[in-house]
């Protein structure tokens, strides 16, 4: 299990998640718990998609974002459009 946290400048919403799957601008990649840790820029107009400890998937549509990624948690800044 590891953190999914989804931060943007009203509200920070956090998930226990198995995985995450993420589109950066070198293509799309799975990330899981132990990850290799490293900062992403995130592909506008692609899907954030991640399956929850239930087995239940979720998305969300992304629009100038970046990935924090530890080994344990997956942060998306979603920053003020400006």
């Amino acid at each position: 299990m590891m953190k999914l946290s989804i931060i943007d400048t009203e509200k920070i919403t956090t998930y226990d998640v198995a995985w995450v799957d993420i589109t950066t601008p070198a293509g799309n990649m799975v990330v899981q718990r132990h990850h290799v840790p490293m900062v992403v820029e995130l592909l506008s107009g692609h899907e954030l998609l991640f399956q929850m400890m239930t087995g239940e998937q979720n998305s969300m549509m992304i629009h100038h974002a970046i990935a924090h990624v530890t080994r344990e948690e997956v942060k998306i800044l979603i920053p003020a459009v400006v």
